[in-house]
């Protein structure tokens, strides 16, 4: 069986055209939930330490426990729709799990060997840390929204705590939060 270059190469184009389409499904059913939920919660996080500074620290444990629960609920939803209960599946999903907790932990390590920190330089950092997160996940899984979305927040972070420090958590809401649940509801918009 002869297949000339033409048809190879329109055959290839097809099988690419299925991976990014599914891909792009797969992100706007799973990553689309998540960008909204931390978006959401970033935006409330934010403003609510802007008015009550002092409480910053009880805001954004609350936001992670929140955060952290809403991610595996949603992981949980995903899973039982999509029926993806081979062991690959899994594996990623466990081997998510341990990076995002050793990430805290880490972050934890790194907090205590930098300090004295400003809670202004507290909550940079740990924001850009999350930014890189994001970054190394979009590159893992070629997923460059993700890749952009962390860059673009990471300037954001950057430009708030150099530019617009009294304005800083009205500014990470609006900007941090906002891409985040921007993203989001592009992607589950835009995608399906």
């Amino acid at each position: 069986m002869n297949v000339s270059q033409e048809d190879a190469h329109e055959a290839l184009s097809a099988v690419k055209n299925v991976m990014v389409q599914t891909r792009k499904a797969i992100a706007s059913s799973y990553a689309s939930d998540l960008l909204i939920m931390w978006g959401l919660l970033w935006i409330g996080a934010f403003i609510a330490s802007h008015f009550y500074l002092a409480y910053a620290f009880y805001i954004f444990i609350s936001m992670s426990v929140v955060g952290g629960l809403g991610t595996a609920v949603i992981y949980q939803v995903f899973r039982s729709k999509a029926s993806l209960n081979d062991t690959s599946f899994q594996k990623v999903g466990w081997r998510m799990f341990l990076f995002w907790i050793f990430l805290f932990g880490y972050l934890i390590i790194w907090l205590c060997l930098l300090a004295p920190f400003s809670g202004l330089q507290c909550n940079a950092f740990i924001c850009t840390a999350i930014m890189f997160a994001y970054i190394v996940i979009g590159l893992w899984f070629g997923s460059y929204f993700m890749v952009l979305l962390g860059l673009a927040v990471t300037a954001a972070t950057l430009v708030g705590f150099y530019l617009l420090t009294p304005y800083y958590c009205l500014w990470m809401a609006s900007m941090g939060g906002g891409a985040l649940l921007g993203t989001g509801l592009y992607i589950r918009l835009r995608w399906r």
